[in-house]
């Protein structure tokens, strides 16, 4: 990426970091869901992994507020300034993720949502 494609508004950056989480916690809570609905196909209780369930959710719910959070950063924000991201994103190694957070388009030949991409 060029140093024009790394350069982002704040106020930008943070509402893509805030539906970035968001998209996290709904993809979470599906599977909280899916592992939920498992155990009690199989009406069982186990402890471990109610308490992992747990943890889970906890974390869905810190994903959620932090969204919240960056989302009203972004609106309090005047004049945002202008952050050229090429030395911190080339730390994420996740490529989906640096192009949504730079505002490129999506890559193709990615997974699907809900399709499991086998490397």
């Amino acid at each position: 990426m060029s140093r024009s494609e790394t350069r982002v508004p704040l106020d930008l950056l943070f509402r893509r970091l805030a539906g970035e989480m968001r998209q996290l916690e709904q993809d979470g809570l599906k599977l909280e869901g899916w592992i939920s609905g498992a155990l009690q196909e199989r009406n069982e209780a186990m402890p471990p992994v109610s308490a992992a369930l747990q943890n889970l959710d906890r974390l869905l719910q810190t994903l959620g507020e932090l969204g919240l959070l960056f989302e009203g950063l972004a609106v309090e924000i005047r004049e945002a300034p202008v952050l050229d991201l090429e030395n911190a994103i080339g730390q994420v190694r996740l490529r989906d993720l640096t192009i949504a957070l730079v505002g490129g388009s999506s890559v193709e030949g990615a997974a699907a949502s809900g399709e499991v991409d086998f490397f």
